[in-house]
């Protein structure tokens, strides 16, 4: 993740508030992308699911301050048609 020059800052104002290194305060607030993007790795989003199987898949996460993430079934089936058609391009 990177960070923009406002987050930078924060991230500065967040590490002398709490007398904490600024790596530490950075590693904390990439701690929860980190475990998205690891969990949603792990799972097994094969091509071609029904909606109830991808209903069964756990895709939401709930990032306090930030809200809820998921991954809806239209998106699924976007990538899937986008993944076909690329494939029959080639």
């Amino acid at each position: 993740m990177r960070l923009n020059e406002a987050d930078k800052l924060k991230v500065k104002e967040l590490a002398t508030k709490y007398g904490r290194p600024i790596e530490e305060v950075t590693r904390a607030i990439e701690s929860q992308y980190t475990f998205i993007r690891k969990k949603t790795k792990e799972l097994d989003i094969e091509p071609g699911l029904s909606r109830e199987e991808f209903d069964k898949l756990k895709t939401n996460f709930n990032i306090p301050s930030i809200g809820k993430l998921y991954a809806s079934y239209y998106i699924y089936t976007r990538i899937n048609n986008y993944g076909k058609k690329n494939n029959k391009e080639e």
